[in-house]
This record gives structure tokens, C-alpha cells and sequence, in this order.
């Protein structure tokens, strides 16, 4: 069976005016109380090329200036004079900044809810990725909660932890990474919640088949 998919806008699209969405929501079942959910960056590709265009553009700059250096010095250059050592130092700087911000693009995030395991987020980078798990135990609830940034009104889906894990973390941000906007983090709650409670009723039903032959016996 192939997910369910969804485009939706990330915030930053929203405000810079887009008119395609730029993320994709991907839910697919196993059964009525596992879930496996996918938020797909569909500007990754475009992201990188860009960043690489930027790379590409530096060792340009790089290149003609130390043609020219070499081409007009009256001296002979060397690695270690001034003219050329503080320019390649810059370059290298810029060079790893911008490296750095490639390797930290977010291409999907990704989480797996089971009401009888845990749940389990991950983000997937260009370079790496990052997981985290938490025990059904430590599960709390999955709220929409209001962040003020900048003055401005950001809206994030937090997972509230109970037990012993709430002294270390007491909310887990989940699609945070790359800034869905309300209605998909209102999306994505909603079939969180489904199967939050589709486990709690089917474990209430079967305790409650336990008990039945019990109470007419006596």
C-alpha cells in the first residue's frame, strides 16, 4: 500500500508569497495504531545546487585573483606573503561556511509512532542524519503550541513527555526542522491523535472482554 501524499506550504514559503508548495507530506498505516509519517523538503535539490552555484562562484573569484597577483607582482609570490595568504585564508573561511550550511540542509524529517513501542523522529540531512526515540511510557501528549519569534507568531507541534525523561526534556519539538505551516502540523496531529487513541480504546475493549466473563459468572 503507497502513502498517503500531501503538499503543503512551510511557513517561510507562505510569507515569501510562493505559489508551489515546497513540502510534502507523506502517511502510511500499519494497521490502526502505527503510523510512519514523512515531511519531504521538495527545495532540497534546488538548495544544494545553490549552494554549490555560491562554491563554484569562490573558487572563480579565488582563481582571477590569484592570476592577477602572480601576473603583476614585481616580486616572485610565495604562499607566505601577505597579498596571497590573508586572500586564501578568507576564501578557505568562506569556503567552509558555506560548506557547513550545505551539509545542515534538512531533506525530510521523519516519524514513526507505534501505541504499543514508542515513537521515533529522525531528520535526514545532506550529510547524516539525526534520530530520536521515546518509550510509550514516557509519552505525555502531542500539542499545537504558540511560539513568539521575532515578534512574530510561530506555531510548533511539541510531543510532552512524562516520567523520568520530563527532567530532561520535557517537550520534544516534532517537524520542526523545516517550518511546516499550521494546517500541516494540524494535519499531522490529527492522525498522531487518531492512533493515540485507537490504541488506549482497543486496550480498553480487550480489558474489558477479560473482565465480562468474570462479572456474569459471579
Amino acid at each position: 500500500m503507497q502513502p498517503a501524499r500531501r503538499r503543503f506550504f512551510s511557513t517561510g514559503a507562505k510569507y515569501a508569497g510562493n505559489t508551489e508548495e515546497d513540502l510534502e507530506l507523506g502517511i502510511k498505516y500499519y494497521g490502526e495504531e502505527v503510523v510512519r509519517m514523512e515531511l519531504v523538503n521538495r527545495q532540497h535539490r534546488a538548495q544544494c545546487r545553490s549552494q554549490l552555484n555560491r562554491m563554484l562562484v569562490l573558487f572563480g573569484l579565488a582563481a582571477l585573483y590569484l592570476s592577477f597577483a602572480i601576473k603583476f607582482s614585481e616580486h616572485p609570490v610565495t604562499f607566505g606573503q601577505a597579498q596571497i595568504l590573508y586572500p586564501v585564508l578568507l576564501f578557505l573561511t568562506i569556503f567552509m561556511i558555506i560548506l557547513h550550511s550545505s551539509s545542515r540542509l534538512v531533506q525530510s524529517e521523519k516519524v514513526f509512532y507505534s501505541w504499543d513501542l514508542a515513537l521515533q523522529t529522525e531528520i535526514v540531512r545532506t550529510f547524516g542524519r539525526e534520530s530520536y526515540c521515546v518509550q510509550r511510557g514516557n509519552l505525555h501528549d502531542i500539542v499545537i503550541n504558540e511560539v513568539i519569534e521575532d515578534l512574530d507568531i510561530k506555531y510548533m507541534l511539541i510531543l510532552r513527555t512524562k516520567g523520568n525523561l520530563f527532567r530532561e526534556r520535557p517537550i520534544i519539538p516534532l517537524f520542526h526542522s523545516l517550518s511546516p505551516s499550521l494546517e500541516c502540523l494540524q494535519h499531522i496531529r490529527s492522525h498522531l491523535h487518531k492512533c493515540w487513541l485507537n490504541g488506549k480504546t482497543d486496550r480498553s475493549e480487550r480489558a474489558y472482554s477479560k473482565e465480562k466473563p468474570s462479572m456474569v459468572a459471579s
